[in-house]
């Protein structure tokens, strides 16, 4: 029986794990020729880079991307078909196994991995039933440290992945099978390239002797500024068991006359300080958009190359009062755990080739600290225009090389995968003992909302309806007045008055109002009479 082959992928490094062999981690670059299988890794790392080939560097970041990596020579490559070459060859450097596992970035978006399990579907040492098996490599590295002595059996686990393009956050709860909690969430702040770029400038400012001038001139004779950062690099693994690390300038293109630079401890740890407190700050704010206190946080778990730097541990444990578990080479979690479990899913009958979809999209935070959605990259199938890899039956142009660079990367949680449909969200994991989510105000609440809508809705209806759909006749007006009584004073016989007071009839007006649609103010209505009381009355003679 073939043992379980585990693989990993990160943007600086792949690394590929046999169930009882040791791992083998290579530099994410990859070695094409005309006549030959593709090769992984450096020279310094590997020994089959004997003779010139194609030389291509940044396939991982482009898994996804509708645009292919276009080659020195012109050709074309989906990212996710360079991935797969690369993968291929590091299954070959261990001789292959089986069942294959293979743990992709846990910030991956779900189109990335659509497209590389697309890609893995044309290469059959890597997907043998046609289905490959990929996971997070969260969950893949959650169980490889989950075996360790005193790992906790309940509360939340922070998985913290510190890669060279930045650092990924996964919370996971112990208590249900390390399933995760949201989304991973990407801090693109604290880096391996951004920790490298910062130890140079430092050495730079403060090395005697050396001109920076010397720096750009020499880079651009060489066209190698990735010799400069390489051993700041070095001199950073070298801090993770030393106190002092010195950097020949032969090895990095100075001057042969200025000295060789050094760093001790003490220096490296003033310049990550900061990024690294802002970092655990984030962490700190992650657990709170999760509803999770922190007194539920019972462990960190540490992974990737930056989990070697001993500051980075120290300062987890200080800030976050919980104990910090990694392994010896944290770099290698990824890909033992990816062999592990698929041990365990071959002795329970699973198929081998049939592989849990990884998660959604996560969520990027930035230098600010401001979380954004990351979008989902295209499938790099839809990309036109794509060339033949070397070393296949369509191969048959001449390659040239081409420099290469570095970067990292980790996690994401899986759900079963039932065949080529498309993926399902992430599976909701049980609660966490010892926090309950806080009910949304009123205000946030869509059901209470809508009501409150539509009574509103309603009201406004119905007074419309009223003013238009109401009475438009009239009925006419009758009033009735009567008009004030008139006194004569006549003369009467020896002079005396005599007065007399007569009373008019009343005076009836019928009069009819025109309709009313609005409330308006009616001016007053004026109607001329005509008395029948005449105005000269006859004397009257007594």
């Amino acid at each position: 029986m073939s043992e379980s082959l585990g693989l990993s992928i990160g943007v600086a490094n792949l690394v590929a794990a046999r169930a009882g062999g040791n791992p083998v981690p290579r530099g994410s670059v990859l070695t094409l020729f005309d006549h030959r299988a593709a090769e992984v890794g450096l020279p310094e790392e590997n020994p089959n880079l004997n003779e010139p080939g194609l030389v291509l560097r940044g396939f991982v970041e482009r898994v996804g991307d509708q645009a292919p990596l276009v080659a020195a020579d012109g050709t074309k490559y989906p990212g996710a078909a360079l991935t797969v070459a690369a993968l291929d060859a590091m299954a070959r450097t261990v001789g292959y196994g089986a069942p294959v596992t293979i743990a992709v970035p846990a910030y991956w978006s779900e189109g990335q991995v659509a497209a590389l399990r697309q890609a893995l579907q044309t290469q059959p040492t890597l997907a043998p039933d046609g289905a490959p098996m990929l996971i997070s490599d969260a969950t893949a590295a959650l169980a490889a440290l989950g075996a360790q002595p005193g790992f906790p059996a309940d509360g939340v686990v922070a998985l913290c992945d510190f890669g060279a393009g930045g650092t990924s956050v996964s919370l996971a709860n112990a208590g249900a099978n390390l399933q995760q909690i949201g989304t991973t969430v990407r801090y693109r702040e604290l880096s391996g390239d951004g920790i490298d770029q910062a130890l140079l400038n430092h050495l730079l400012a403060v090395a005697p002797g050396v001109d920076a001038t010397d720096v750009s001139g020499t880079a651009t004779r060489m066209g190698s500024v990735t010799r400069l950062l390489g051993g700041c690099r070095r001199a950073k693994e070298q801090l993770s068991a030393t106190t002092v690390a010195t950097i020949p300038t032969g090895t990095i293109g100075l001057p042969d006359s200025a000295a060789d630079l050094r760093v001790t401890r003490s220096e490296f740890d003033q310049l990550i300080s900061g990024p690294l407190d802002r970092f655990i700050t984030a962490v700190e704010d992650i657990l709170q958009r999760n509803g999770i206190p922190r007194t539920s946080l019972t462990a960190v778990a540490s992974v990737g190359g930056g989990a070697s730097i001993p500051m980075i541990t120290a300062r987890l444990s200080e800030r976050l009062q919980v104990p910090v578990f990694a392994s010896a080479q944290p770099m290698l979690s990824a890909a033992i755990g990816a062999t592990v479990l698929g041990e365990e899913r071959s002795a329970a009958g699973f198929p081998t080739g049939a592989g849990p979809a990884v998660e959604a999209p996560t969520s990027i935070v930035g230098a600010a600290g401001l979380p954004t959605q990351a979008a989902p990259a295209a499938s790099a199938q839809e990309a036109g225009a794509t060339e033949a890899l070397p070393g296949s039956a369509d191969s048959t142009t001449d390659r040239a090389a081409l420099a290469w660079s570095e970067d990292a990367g980790t996690g994401l949680e899986p759900v079963p995968y039932q065949g080529p449909a498309e993926y399902t969200g992430p599976v909701e994991p049980p609660p966490v003992p010892g926090y309950e989510p806080e009910l949304p105000p009123w205000y946030r609440r869509p059901a209470i909302l809508l009501s409150l809508a539509g009574a509103a809705a309603a009201i406004l209806l119905a007074v419309v309806l009223a003013l238009t759909l109401g009475p438009t006749t009239t009925k006419p007006v009758t009033t009735t007045s009567q008009p004030p009584p008139i006194t004569t004073t006549v003369i009467g016989p020896n002079n005396s008055p005599i007065e007399t007071v007569i009373t008019p009839p009343p005076v009836t007006v019928t009069t009819t109002p025109p309709p009313v649609t609005t409330t308006t103010t009616q001016p007053p209505t004026t109607t001329s009479t005509t008395s029948t009381t005449p105005s000269t009355l006859p004397l009257i003679h007594i």
